[in-house]
């Protein structure tokens, strides 16, 4: 009886500590993509494809930033609280709730893992310049939400649904897009013609 009692005990304890793992773990059917890009960047090309590849058809929302200025407005936007102003920028969202924002190409099927650290410390991870970052100010992640998520100006207090739409990138070799290369191609000559003189 004693060792039925302990065989009893051993077996709801591996359940509960299997379902308590279970609980832990990203569900990667409740990920949803939401990215900012070019269609002149190869890297948000790659990653266009990359996501609902990996995740369906239906798990990315793209804005495109050529030619569309309310997408470049928010991307302005977003640049105020994450510094991030090369392409793509991608927003992870699980369960409709903004977990992460990576800077560039990445490893997709990474996506659970960084959610379960944004989880795990209570805040928005944010991967740019190969660094990952924390986010706790909750003012902060609420309006990237909104940018992200809901794809509107964060001062705005009108919601107002918009369909994915269009600044102009180079292109890098380190999976971002950005103005930057379009600065240093307006500088260049610049600096010969000072040369010259």
């Amino acid at each position: 009886m004693r060792k039925l009692v302990l065989i009893i005990i051993g077996m709801l304890l591996i359940s509960t500590v299997s379902y308590a793992v279970a609980e832990g773990q990203v569900n990667p059917d409740k990920l949803d993509f939401y990215m900012y890009g070019a269609k002149t960047c190869p890297h948000c090309r790659k990653m266009k494809e990359e996501i609902p590849r990996v995740y369906g058809n239906d798990s990315l929302t793209y804005y495109e930033l050529v030619d569309n200025t309310e997408n470049q407005a928010l991307f302005g936007e977003q640049y105020r609280y994450t510094g991030i102003s090369g392409v793509p920028a991608i927003g992870i969202a699980y369960e409709g709730e903004l977990k992460a924002i990576v800077e560039g190409e990445f490893n997709v099927s990474a996506a659970p893992k960084i959610v379960e650290a944004a989880i795990e410390n209570d805040g928005l991870i944010l991967v740019m310049g190969g660094k990952a970052y924390i986010i706790k100010n909750e003012t902060i992640i609420q309006k990237l939400q909104v940018i992200y998520v809901e794809h509107r100006n964060p001062d705005e207090t009108v919601t107002t649904t918009t369909t994915p739409m269009n600044t102009t990138t180079g292109s890098s070799d380190n999976g971002i897009c950005g103005p930057g290369i379009l600065v240093a191609l307006a500088v260049i000559p610049l600096v010969l013609r000072k040369r010259r003189r």
